[in-house]
């Protein structure tokens, strides 16, 4: 089964609302994580990874946020993005569920105000993955 099948059908049984973002959201959401967060796993970054990053993530409230598959590598993350076809960027409104097992797919999870990203990449828990990072830490470092 395909990330684009078995994604739904969890946020379906997770009790999340979801719609499939066009290219052009798609793409929209993409570039606004990237204004925020594109350069920020440069260097020695403020950040959770790991169990640490998964843990953080489960503790959020949030009931609007957007799963995003990477379009083209980012700076300082293990990101390797094929170009796979298919894979579909979703607006979600209801719980956040754990994505982990999606991580093959590279994208990231952020709420509509991008306050927070939950980042997985194919090396989750082999080279440091997933990550987790507040926007606030950013403006603090």
């Amino acid at each position: 089964m395909s990330w684009d099948e078995e994604l739904p059908e969890d946020l379906d049984r997770a009790g999340v609302n979801w719609e499939v973002l066009d290219e052009t959201s798609r793409r929209a959401v993409e570039n606004a994580w990237r204004e925020i967060y594109g350069r920020a796993f440069r260097g020695r970054p403020r950040l959770r990874h790991g169990t640490k990053a998964e843990h953080a993530y489960e503790q959020l409230q949030c009931d609007r946020y957007f799963i995003v598959p990477f379009a083209a590598n980012v700076t300082g993350l293990p990101i390797c993005v094929m170009k796979i076809r298919g894979l579909e960027g979703y607006e979600c409104s209801g719980p956040l569920i754990p994505l982990g097992k999606f991580h093959m797919a590279e994208f990231f999870v952020a709420p509509t105000d991008f306050a927070w990203t939950m980042v997985h990449t194919h090396e989750d828990h082999g080279c440091g993955g997933p990550y987790f990072m507040m926007r606030e830490w950013l403006l603090s470092d």
